[in-house]
């Protein structure tokens, strides 16, 4: 691994390099795991080296990542194709939602791409196969997060990103949780396999119901926090925030013990808890509880 600017900071001051990135991400301890989920959003670390081509400078981060020598890296790659009215191609569908990383991740060799026209991933290493066919509800038994929760030793890893804007697992933790503001929703649509094979599926993902708005989730920080659970470490104009998957389900159901409405905006109603989505023609139509 050769040592290169990746980010200036500080007004251009100051760089990040990759070796500097490499050693913060042993101090967070994101190559202490078998699996390593990666969010991010590199805009929160700095201004990008112009120097380098975008092929080069993702390319770098990239290496960067695979020299922490985890049994498996895994990258979110959702496209929500099927609640947009759109198909989904296992090989052509883009990660565009996700960051430009990560799509340059997925068109890399020994990548594996999941089945999953909502929320796939991209998985490389030991165990990336077994990302390919999951299951067909997205937040329930079998799906992606699912998965995670079964799997030892996995962290997530927040590279710029922050965990109480971005944090999917999330609402898994809700559905498990059974939390009266959340239902699942099924989608239809075409998939593309891997293979080439066409042809019509359907998926689940969790939806909130008419009167609900997701907030900022201060109550998990404040209790992994409380508990000394994050390893976090400075980088360029942000940070990098590395944790134990187990820590953060036990923070989450933790905090909606506290206060069962503490992801939200404010507190539901029953008059809130329509279930309602938005078909095909743009009309609303209303799911009876």
């Amino acid at each position: 691994m050769k040592d290169i600017t990746l980010f200036y900071y500080d007004n251009g001051k100051k760089a990040v390099t990759t070796y500097d990135l490499y050693e913060k991400l042993k101090f967070v301890k994101a190559d202490q795991c078998d699996l390593l989920f990666i969010h991010t959003d590199l805009a929160g670390l700095g201004m990008p080296n112009t120097k380098l081509k975008r092929t080069e400078f993702f390319g770098a981060i990239y290496e960067v990542l695979l020299a922490l020598k985890v049994k498996t890296l895994v990258f979110p790659a959702f496209t929500f194709s099927f609640a947009n009215d759109e198909d989904f191609s296992v090989n052509d569908s883009t990660a565009k939602y996700m960051g430009a990383l990560n799509e340059y991740v997925r068109k890399q060799p020994g990548v594996v791409r999941s089945l999953d026209p909502l929320m796939s991933v991209i998985a490389v290493g030991e165990r990336a196969e077994e990302f390919y066919e999951v299951g067909k509800r997205c937040m329930n038994d079998g799906g992606i997060f699912d998965m995670l929760h079964q799997i030892p030793n996995v962290r997530f890893l927040f590279l710029g990103a922050k965990p109480t804007h971005c944090f999917t697992y999330a609402h898994y933790v809700e559905g498990v949780y059974n939390v009266p503001y959340r239902f699942e929703k099924w989608f239809e649509g075409f998939v593309t396999d891997r293979d080439g094979n066409t042809y019509k599926d359907s998926y689940s993902l969790l939806a909130g119901c008419k009167g609900i708005y997701p907030a900022a989730m201060v109550p998990f920080e404040k209790h992994m926090l409380k508990h000394d659970r994050f390893e976090r470490i400075s980088a360029g104009d942000g940070e990098i925030i590395c944790f134990k998957e187990s820590d953060a389900y036990q923070a989450m159901w933790e905090a909606l013990d506290e206060n069962i409405h503490g992801f939200l905006v404010r507190p539901f109603t029953e008059d809130d808890l329509v279930k309602e989505v938005k078909p095909r023609n743009g009309n609303r139509v209303v799911m009876v509880p």
